[in-house]
């Protein structure tokens, strides 16, 4: 069979724009696919990533809108501070990014098309356009997002959370009485635990200017959680909403396929997204460079099994840590407000705010979860009655 391409990519955001980058360097022959004319917009991201992006990806300073060294973290009536002596993580112009990894693509040979993608079979490596355009691939990688085509016709299950942000103008003031702090605003986040949206959370974060992004996701509809984040503003600040965002973040199933015949699935059409924060692009950019090693070993063999070495190595790293951070869920969505005051009120007593700086980490959580439970802080901090319950989560019975 002849093939116009030795891969294809669905999806030109910044997932698949940095697979489209590592194979074209890598000399093969790619195409990558989107309707959108303008990548990256609407906004359906936080903005926010860690330090370790330089680890996965190239960051230019020009979509830099900040840098962050802490958090402050709430809940109804008690606040913690953490924070890191350097850069904790970067706020950017998400839109600008995913341009930026794009035109990176483009300058080192991929090819984009600008058009929807209407079917694919896999079977046969092709690829079925809007415009009634077929093209072949021997390969065909799935980065479409949570509601992804190729993961459908993989017979993947797709669950996902509804998530919403607004870019809201507010007076620095405010954000210092909301915090009881009158530290830098620029250089925190805020996240804030409440029952109402558990297992998710609401976050603040700064831009510059007065500007900052405020989201939530649950499990509640769009139209809850824009009055959740209404009446929160209403109760919290002075301010003014300048724009509105929708969204939705996929669940992790491991029960998914990410390899079936020529096809491969990474970022969030792959569910590759940390359960207890939502977040997934340094996650999902590793993936890129796992993808690739196996995508060209695939095609210099002509052996599509192959690929499943991919799956194998993204299994073998990541699904412990995704198994912490649903554990972490887990335990948080059992709390009451009052429980999660507890919680906080007694993390506060026994010094836990240094534990959490110098463990705490946005990637991976594991590493904190491991250290409370070797310290024996479980029992010091969880309300008494809910010990029972937490512990048989963790399998520490």
């Amino acid at each position: 069979m002849n093939f116009d391409f030795d891969a294809v990519i669905v999806g030109a955001g910044p997932v698949g724009s940095t697979i489209a980058y590592y194979l074209s360097a890598n000399g093969l022959d790619v195409a990558v696919i989107d309707k959108k004319r303008q990548i990256g917009y609407p906004l359906q991201c936080a903005g926010i990533l860690s330090r370790h992006i330089s680890d996965t990806n190239e960051l230019p300073d020009e979509v830099i809108l900040n840098s962050v060294k802490g958090a402050f973290l709430h809940t109804q009536n008690h606040i913690l501070n953490v924070e890191k002596d350097e850069t904790a993580a970067y706020v950017i112009d998400r839109i600008a990014y995913d341009e930026f990894l794009l035109n990176r693509a483009v300058e080192n040979g991929a090819e984009f098309i600008n058009q929807k993608v209407i079917d694919v079979d896999g079977e046969r490596g092709m690829v079925c356009l809007s415009n009634d355009c077929v093209i072949k691939s021997k390969v065909i990688i799935g980065c479409d997002g949570y509601n992804s085509l190729l993961a459908g016709i993989m017979g993947n299950a797709q669950d996902t959370f509804p998530a919403s942000q607004m870019l809201v103008k507010i007076d620095d003031e405010s954000i210092c009485s909301f915090r009881n702090s009158h530290d830098d605003v620029e250089d925190y986040v805020d996240t804030y635990l409440l029952n109402e949206i558990l297992p998710g959370f609401l976050w603040i974060i700064p831009l510059r200017d007065s500007l900052y992004r405020i989201g939530l996701f649950s499990n509640q509809n769009h139209k809850i959680q824009n009055d959740i984040l209404t009446n929160f503003l209403d109760d919290n600040f002075e301010y003014e909403i300048l724009e509105k965002y929708k969204g939705f973040i996929p669940i992790f199933d491991e029960a998914n396929a990410l390899v079936k015949g020529r096809l491969l699935l990474i970022g969030d059409s792959a569910g590759q997204v940390k359960p207890t924060s939502g977040g997934g692009l340094l996650i999902a950019f590793d993936a890129c460079r796992m993808a690739c090693r196996h995508v060209i070993e695939t095609i210099e063999n002509e052996d599509l099994e192959m690929l499943k070495g991919y799956e194998s190595e993204f299994r073998d790293k990541y699904l412990k840590e995704f198994s912490y951070q649903f554990k972490v869920q887990k335990a948080l969505n059992i709390l009451s407000d009052d429980d999660l005051d507890y919680l906080f009120l007694k993390l506060g007593e026994n010094g836990c705010e240094k534990l959490i700086s110098e463990y705490g980490d946005m990637d991976t959580q594991s590493k904190l979860v491991k250290e409370f439970i070797r310290r024996g802080l479980l029992f010091k901090v969880m309300p008494t009655f809910l010990f029972k319950k937490v512990t048989n989560i963790f399998g520490l019975r």
